[in-house]
């Protein structure tokens, strides 16, 4: 026969011994593959969602930096524009570019857009971008925005979202000032007009410089070079610039933000394994239930020539056809849920990483395919064990079907020894070395956790029902006697959909306590850190990086507030150390610690902030620490402008400030240092507290408004601190509908174990009803199992939760994040968690009970134990 033949003919037999099956429980089949659908369409959902947002900032990154080999920026500053002169004559130099680029608004929206300034003839080699075939015939593209000073082209996009038309004037906003722009035209949907998601303009850099008052700099010069692959090509280029000038790949900006979502993808990824996670139990359920309830046909199929391959193919099939259908069931499920998720994760990414702007989901075959196949392997591993099972019957086996697939003591201890082997191994694995990033060993170590309290579980069923036994029989009589004598002699099935119902509830646990631990340690670094009572900032200044200083008419209008309010200024820069990107900042310590203070991890508070003041060093933030390995008593060294600045770490403190981390020094000894008088922003304090604070707050406000108001953003510290908090609950609102769900398959598998334990014990459930058992009785025996059943998954899950909260708070976090937080347990929102678990497994018994009474019991004692 040949391999076709055989092929078809596996399918053949598939269809009638597996199929028809299948289709004959057609309730429990459902319930299964809505588990695996459940799982496969948040995985799936969660995985295009991310990547979506990360090809779009990938693109806008490579859009910007167009076809540029090396980049020249100055850390800390702008470089000269007069540069391009000297690159252009130079021999390795094809062509060189200035470029400034900013985010403006009108005056009358509050939407921001990126605004940038090139070169058109220097720029025509490097970024693609074209006007509309109408335009082009009037006037070369470059020469329009060349001839005529103060205007802009922008791109379709932007046009419908503020609409705008050509030759209108409109007025933007920059943190120098305020000024108008005519519209020149639209240019086409291609290179520069695909940054952002279109949100962009362009213009001419001298009217970009006039503009933001930066005449004669630029934020970088883009270098093409005649030998892209020539190295000494870059050396001699370097010889060429000035102290502070450095050259840059293109990339080296992009390489950041990519790596911060791709850290947040990973950890998405894995809280939306954990529901294909729960859902592997369920196949594994009724995969085994299917193998024990029908031994005896096994035992035909051997007699009359199966091989033992076969009959392992045939449940192996079982898991196969539960991933592809759950897979296929998931799609119309992803699609409804993606949307949301996209929402979610750009704005979650924009706030704490990087702004991006995603308009469209982009199906990449890739991911899908990456659904497919793990949401396949998950059911056919799931399948595994039973099948060897199956592959088991011998052809001499009584003919009698087995009611209940019962453990061995000898395997439940063998099981029990491998999981506490792997429980052993959480710790270490947790210690290894981790990529940039990415915490993998906090990842597998969670999963050698769930793995080794799920092995675990048969001995928990066992222990639990011995010992609870008598107790019961007190107090809840008969039916509750006898549910713990079946949960002391638990089966198979009751014994995964414990260690399935552990892994939900030990991701409720942890999950619960890690939010609560965060969000009481950034209200304790609000409250002490961010407790200044008025904050001042250039406008836009976050979305441009803390670039620009506040203007000079805005220092003057704060130094001459009332001597009784304290002025805390800080100069801010963006540098890189090891390549890590972050902020430096100048700070008055002396004048900020009157009313805030750092959350020091460690050390002498009183030394590390005298020293501060006394610019003997600098103090850096946990997550720069953990990023760039240098830690209290390492030295802080860096290229600011024209000097190498060369520092001791004196200390670290807690920061949730996502970008990067943070370094501070004293912003007198920086100022004496580097001759920058400048203040990126400035937080005012009132001293005279009391009734009529709020009344001097808006004083102050209003003088500063009235002063320069269209140049400075005014945030009010209450205000400030209220949003720090919504920012973070928005953060984790995609976490909690991942929890949900994954809560959601596990009452599934509640709800299908009970069912089959119905199903397998219809004969004796029925004897009972027989000899006079009431309806009432098997009920609370049912109930009474579901609640045993719950108490002992919830008990392996509470200490399966803490581990893993664990986990989550002191590795995953630093290792992805680079930050951790004071451990803290939400002990109400935990508590009152338990009766609705418990009320949740009644609710899951109410369909094994009706199935449980569905027949009479003289017509299933007459037709025996046959399912």
């Amino acid at each position: 026969m040949g391999a076709g033949a055989k092929a078809v003919g596996g399918l053949r037999l598939f269809r009638w011994f597996s199929l028809r099956h299948l289709g004959s429980h057609w309730a429990r089949t459902l319930a299964v593959l809505l588990g695996i659908a459940l799982g496969a369409a948040v995985f799936t959902s969660v995985r295009l969602a991310v990547h979506a947002t990360l090809d779009s900032f990938s693109h806008s990154m490579d859009r910007i930096a167009g076809n540029a080999d090396l980049t020249l920026v100055r850390p800390g500053g702008r470089v000269p524009d007069s540069l391009v002169a000297d690159l252009m004559r130079h021999p390795v130099v094809r062509t060189a570019s200035p470029v400034l680029s900013a985010y403006v608004r009108p005056v009358e929206r509050e939407t921001p857009f990126l605004l940038i300034g090139i070169d058109p003839i220097l720029d025509r080699e490097l970024r693609p971008w074209r006007l509309p075939a109408s335009a082009r015939r009037q006037a070369p593209d470059w020469a329009l925005l060349m001839t005529r000073p103060g205007s802009l082209m922008i791109t379709a996009k932007l046009g419908d979202l503020l609409d705008w038309q050509p030759g209108r004037t409109v007025n933007l906003v920059h943190a120098s000032r305020t000024a108008p722009f005519t519209i020149l035209s639209e240019f086409e949907a291609q290179g520069l007009a695909l940054v952002e998601g279109g949100r962009i303009a362009i213009c001419d850099i001298a009217t970009f410089q006039e503009f933001s008052g930066l005449f004669g700099q630029a934020d970088r010069i883009d270098v093409k070079l005649v030998d892209p692959a020539s190295d000494p090509a870059a050396i001699s280029l370097q010889r060429l610039l000035p102290p502070g000038v450095v050259l840059r790949p293109p990339s080296a900006r992009s390489q950041s933000g990519r790596s911060m979502i791709r850290a947040y993808e990973l950890s998405l990824t894995f809280l939306s394994f954990i529901s294909l996670f729960v859902g592997m139990f369920l196949v594994y359920s009724l995969v085994a239930l299917n193998a024990a309830a029908r031994r005896g046909e096994l035992a035909v199929m051997r007699a009359t020539g199966a091989s033992r391959a076969v009959i392992f193919g045939l449940f192996v099939g079982e898991g196969a056809f539960f991933g592809i259908t759950g897979w296929l069931l998931a799609l119309p499920i992803s699609s409804l849920l993606v949307n949301y998720l996209l929402t979610g994760v750009s704005r979650t990414v924009s706030m704490l990483f990087v702004r991006v702007q995603v308009d469209s989901l982009v199906l990449s075959a890739w991911e899908i395919m990456l659904s497919f196949g793990v949401t396949l392997l998950v059911a056919v591993l799931a399948a595994l064990q039973p099948a060897r099972e199956a592959m088991g019957v011998g052809p001499r086996e009584a003919m009698d079907i087995v009611p209940t697939a019962t453990i061995r003591p000898q395997r439940i201890s063998r099981l029990a020894v491998v999981g506490v082997v792997l429980l052993a191994l959480v710790y270490p694995v947790a210690r290894l070395p981790s990529p940039p990033a990415v915490s993998l060993p906090g990842y597998l170590a969670a999963l050698l956790l769930f793995i080794g309290f799920a092995l675990l579980s048969p001995l928990l069923l066992r222990q639990t029902g011995r010992w609870l036994a008598p107790w019961l029989l007190r107090r809840g009589g008969q039916p509750a006697f006898l549910a713990a004598g079946y949960l002391r002699e638990s089966g198979v099935q009751t014994a995964v959909s414990v260690g399935a119902l552990i892994t939900a509830v030990a991701l409720f646990i942890a999950l619960v306590v890690m939010i609560h631990s965060f969000r009481s340690t950034v209200a304790l670094w609000a409250q002490q850190s961010v407790a200044g009572d008025i904050y001042l900032r250039p406008k836009l200044a976050e979305l441009n990086r803390f670039r620009d200083p506040l203007p000079p008419r805005v220092v003057a209008a704060v130094k001459n507030l009332p001597a009784s309010i304290d002025r805390v200024p800080i100069h801010c820069q963006e540098l890189r150390v090891n390549g890590h990107l972050h902020f430096f900042e100048a700070m008055d310590y002396a004048a900020f610690r009157r009313r805030s203070r750092f959350v020091w991890m460690g050390g002498n508070a009183g030394r590390i902030e005298a020293d501060l003041i006394a610019g003997k060093g600098v103090v850096v933030s946990e997550v720069f620490s953990n990023k760039t390995g240098l830690r209290t008593g390492n030295r802080y060294r860096v290229q600011i402008g024209e000097q190498h600045f060369d520092e001791p770490i004196l200390g670290l403190f807690r920061d949730y400030r996502t970008r990067g981390g943070v370094v501070y020094y004293s912003l007198e000894h920086y100022q004496q240092r580097f001759g920058d008088a400048s203040w990126s922003g400035v937080q005012i304090n009132f001293n005279r507290r009391g009734p009529n604070l709020d009344a001097a707050i808006d004083r102050v406000r209003s003088a500063l408004i009235d002063c320069c108001g269209e140049t400075i953003e005014i945030i009010e510290g209450q205000s400030l601190r209220r949003t720090i908090l919504r920012i973070f609950d928005e953060t984790f609102a995609i976490t909690t509908v991942l929890l949900l769900i994954a809560l959601v398959v596990a009452a599934l598998g509640i709800a299908t174990t009970l069912a089959v334990l119905v199903l397998q014990r219809r004969v004796q459930i029925n004897t009972i009803r027989a000899v006079g058992g009431s309806a009432a009785q098997l009920r609370r025996m049912i109930a009474w199992e579901a609640g045993l059943i719950v108490l002992a998954g919830q008990a392996g899950g509470w200490a399966c939760g803490f581990i893993l909260s664990t986990l989550l708070i002191f590795v995953v976090n630093r290792q992805s994040f680079g930050w951790t937080f004071l451990y803290r347990v939400d002990w109400p929102s935990l508590l009152t968690a338990l009766p609705l678990i418990f009320a949740a497994a009644l609710v899951a018994a109410l369909p094994a009970v009706k199935l449980a009474l569905s027949a009479s019991p003289a017509s299933l004692l007459r037709g025996g134990t046959r399912d």
